[in-house]
């Protein structure tokens, strides 16, 4: 098989996003809303209700990731369609809740879906949804974190194995699993561990076209991690970046701004201007700040104040 030379990647990656689209980003607040999601079955619940939701909206789905108050998602479809998956989703989540002797207020369980107008865009975006799980739990990778579709990327295609067809349970398992009346579900649905696995309905085999392979893929979620600040901001992320991934933008601002290579040797004032735009630009947490540059817990709570 002919091997493509970058330009040529680059031109069916483009081929592949000019004949989908329109693409947007679903991100609810994370710093607003409450937890939603307590404990593993919680989030097995969450992840059959994505396939739910998304089939009900007629959503593309190319990844998503939920969190333990927040979800991400990559889709193509009409802004509108974005806005109705928003609010079935939060409607069955309050419903479950209930059902479970739980009160949610998810007043804040809403956004403004972000239209993706260009591929590399795209990409980061992908990117982003892909990380959320690894970033905020030192525990993960992206390819471990289970409550999303991101570790269905460039890895052999294995996951229907341990799987059983949705349409083969009978009408009590299914009502357990949706908890709801018996849903109709495409008949290649599959579930796995206790819910609608992503394979089913998350098109990533798509998602998977719009990088030229598998090592730009894997350059995108663990080398351009200071491209992904702006998103933080604008989605109201808690966590950006890793320790690691924020001390190497912290050395690369000391470099280029004070000719220092190591944050720890800057005088006091210089890390205090260091400290804001870690926190301003880059969404660095105050316990971040206080580990990467080593000033004490007073003085970064008096320069952010509101903080976490």
């Amino acid at each position: 098989m002919k091997t493509l030379s970058f330009s040529e990647k680059e031109r069916v990656c483009e081929y592949s996003f000019l004949k989908n689209g329109p693409y947007w980003h679903v991100a609810t607040p994370g710093a607003t809303t409450e937890i939603i999601f307590t404990c593993p079955d919680e989030f097995r619940f969450g992840m059959t209700l994505m396939a739910e939701s998304a089939l009900s909206c007629n959503l593309r789905v190319y990844n998503f990731e939920l969190m333990s108050n927040h979800l991400h998602l990559i889709v193509s479809a009409d802004k509108q369609q974005c806005m109705d998956f928003l609010a079935y989703y939060r409607k069955r989540l309050i419903r479950y809740a209930h059902e479970n002797e739980r009160t949610l207020n998810l007043s804040s369980f809403v956004c403004e879906p972000l239209k993706i107008d260009t591929l590399d865009s795209l990409r980061n975006n992908i990117s982003y949804v892909s990380r959320n799980g690894f970033v905020v739990n030192s525990a993960y990778t992206p390819y471990s974190y289970p409550w999303g579709a991101g570790h269905l990327y460039f890895l052999p295609d294995s996951y229907p194995l341990g799987a059983v067809l949705y349409n083969s349970l009978s009408r009590d398992r299914k009502r357990l699993l949706t908890h709801s009346r018996t849903l109709l579900l495409p008949d290649s649905y599959t579930v796995r561990d206790g819910y609608i696995t992503p394979e089913s309905f998350v098109d990533y085999h798509t998602g998977m076209s719009f990088f030229r392979d598998a090592h730009h893929y894997f350059y995108s979620i663990t080398k351009k991690f200071e491209s992904y600040a702006e998103f933080s901001s604008r989605f109201s992320d808690m966590v950006t970046l890793t320790d690691e991934e924020m001390y190497a933008a912290a050395a690369s601002l000391s470099r280029n701004r004070y000719n220092m290579d190591k944050p720890l040797t800057l005088n006091n004032s210089d890390k205090i201007q260091l400290a804001k735009t870690l926190h301003f630009e880059y969404n660095a947490s105050n316990s971040q700040i206080q580990r990467i540059l080593k000033l004490g817990k007073e003085t970064v709570s008096g320069l952010f104040p509101e903080a976490r």
